[in-house]
């Protein structure tokens, strides 16, 4: 068994509502999810928030063991910070000047206190387990780093005895070193929920092919035409030949025929070698840091899974799993915290849904995106490299309260979407007298506006040891909120109506890639460069966006089209149009 600074188990299951975003394909949904709903409408499920919090409210609605496959790719902690360079529509060429049409967008921080990570793992599996069917199977997705530790707790979460494999996936895609052996292969760690049930494993479905070599030695045919060769059944004859047809006639109860139509292919191994890195031109390619390629997804979803079986991917990323698995007729529930994946997942899964309701001979299923206790923290993660890279602040991953320290203080950043209050700073001062006695240091507290009296109040305080110093961002000018704008004209007349978007202009945008707004003019003369893609509710609520159309561009190189025609489902329908930029940002225009 494995220990750990602060291990302690996961006894309490809380519960956190979750807030209809919107839905693709799905009528009358559910304000929030439950397993009798999920069952009866069809539709598949996208969680927005922190995947410890959605699996808890995911066995409060009824989930727990109906779930047949996990699959999972966590944090690797690689110790390395994951980041998508988004690159502007139709755009090749740098900017002049300071500018560039490169984005680098964090997706998330790969660096962990061992303990932390541990801890994290530890809670997030034990309420995987609960989720998984008695036939069910999970498989996490690792490199060497952590997959020692890993294993130790798959062994304690799940049993021993039910461990399967530990499945090596080789590819081609990685820098080459000179210092060690080169790294070229993820580890699968395959469990089963109860190893003496009778589990889904349906390895005929991922079955590989003989080689060219094995199937030349079929070269008989009956008088049926059907193709096989000869073997023998025991040690008087060699099996290190191939048996000739006078071998049956010589032999006739030492020999059989080995008919190749039989043959059910060779037995999946525990390596894979035929599946790399989809290239960058795939069609099935993000710009998502840590996309696995679909092949992956599709053996493993084959072979552990069952048509309308349950998928959970809850580190989901691009949504790869969920496009998988709707390919292959599965039901899927995914999940993550960055907003750059959801964003990604709704669109490749938007795109996917239409190719199988155009295309194919099974429809594909709608969807629904709730968000479970979400803050906006892919928001407050950009806030915080801000205000650590302005302010000189020195981070500390170890520590799980404060930020870092700054000029010999503590450095703490508190929520940024609204100003300082009270019970911000007695929950810094709960932290010191509880957890840190023997701190003699002062703090050094981070803000986006304070409450009036706070400054005042604090410098009141007689010979504090830890003396709490407020430094107001907004008073030194950081910018934290600034939407984007649109121009949209909507126009409606009976059951018709014309969407045409005229201008969009992103702050956020223009902020990274350190450019003002008269250079971006002159130099980008489209402004649909900025916009990733555009949904439209022909019937808005106010309540959650139903995508009823959608502009998803195939290629980099394509612009949204802009302009849209549509029939509405009723007369005094509204409508709303939904306007996603490069970064993720969104904007919603309604009338």
């Amino acid at each position: 068994m494995l220990h750990w600074v602060g291990k302690k188990p996961l006894d309490v299951v809380r519960h956190f509502p979750a807030q209809l975003c919107e839905t693709a394909g799905v009528e009358n949904p559910p304000a929030e999810p439950s397993y009798d709903a999920f069952v009866s409408g069809g539709h598949n499920l996208l969680f927005h928030g922190d995947n410890k919090e959605i699996l808890s409210s995911l066995l409060i609605a009824g989930f727990r063991g109906e779930v047949d496959l996990i699959y999972i790719d966590p944090p690797f902690d690689s110790g390395a910070d994951y980041v998508r360079k988004v690159r502007l529509r139709g755009q090749s060429k740098m900017l002049k000047g300071e500018g560039h049409t490169a984005i680098e967008q964090t997706q998330y921080e790969d660096i962990w206190a061992n303990d932390n990570y541990l801890q994290f793992m530890y809670e997030r599996l034990i309420l995987m387990r609960e989720l998984l069917s008695e036939r069910g199977s999970i498989y996490l997705h690792c490199d060497p780093n952590k997959s020692h530790y890993l294993k130790l707790l798959m062994d304690e979460v799940f049993g021993e005895g039910n461990f399967l494999n530990d499945i090596s996936w080789c590819y081609s895609e990685r820098e080459a070193a000179k210092s060690h052996f080169n790294w070229k292969h993820d580890c699968l760690l395959f469990y089963c929920k109860n190893k003496e049930t009778d589990r889904i494993f349906n390895w005929q479905d991922i079955a590989l092919e003989y080689a060219a070599s094995s199937l030349e030695k079929y070269n008989l045919n009956d008088s049926d035409n059907r193709k096989y060769q000869i073997r023998g059944r025991g040690g008087h004859l060699t099996g290190k030949q191939q048996l000739k047809l006078e071998d049956e006639r010589k032999y006739p109860d030492w020999t059989y025929r080995d008919y190749l139509d039989t043959k059910e292919g060779v037995p999946p191994r525990d390596y894979f070698v035929d599946i790399d890195f989809e290239n960058r031109a795939s069609r099935n390619r993000t710009d998502y840091p840590t996309q696995k390629p679909e092949r992956l997804l599709e053996r493993v979803i084959k072979a552990s899974s069952n048509k309308g079986s349950i998928v959970l991917d809850c580190f989901c990323g691009s949504g790869t799993t969920a496009a998988v698995a709707e390919k292959l007729g599965r039901r899927w529930i995914v999940a993550d915290l960055n907003k750059g994946a959801i964003q990604t997942a709704i669109k490749r899964l938007q795109g996917v849904i239409d190719e199988k309701n155009g295309d194919l001979i099974e429809n594909g299923r709608g969807f629904i995106h709730y968000r479970v206790n979400n803050y906006d923290f892919a928001k407050q993660d950009e806030l915080k490299k801000i205000i650590i890279s302005k302010y000189g602040i020195q981070k500390d991953n170890a520590d799980l309260f404060f930020d870092g320290t700054v000029g010999g203080k503590l450095a703490k950043i508190v929520d940024l979407n609204r100003p300082l209050n009270r019970l911000d700073i007695q929950i810094i001062k709960d932290e010191i007298a509880n957890n840190r006695p023997d701190e003699t240091r002062d703090i050094a507290v981070f803000c986006n506006g304070s409450e009036m009296g706070i400054i005042a109040e604090l410098a009141q305080e007689k010979n504090p040891i830890n003396k709490i110093a407020i430094c107001d961002i907004y008073q030194d000018g950081v910018i934290t909120n600034q939407p984007a704008e649109a121009d949209v004209q909507i126009a409606i007349k009976d059951k018709r109506t014309t969407v045409k978007i005229i201008d969009y202009i992103s702050p956020s945008i223009l902020a990274r890639m350190e450019i003002d707004r008269t250079i971006f003019n002159e130099q980008i003369d489209d402004f649909r460069a900025q916009i990733d893609c555009v949904l439209i509710d022909t019937d808005y609520n106010g309540r959650h966006f139903n995508i009823a159309e959608s502009d998803l561009p195939k290629k980099k190189t394509d612009l949204i089209k802009g302009e849209y025609a549509l029939t509405l489902p009723r007369t005094g329908a509204k409508v709303a149009v939904k306007i996603v930029d490069m970064l993720g940002e969104e904007i919603i225009e309604v009338a």
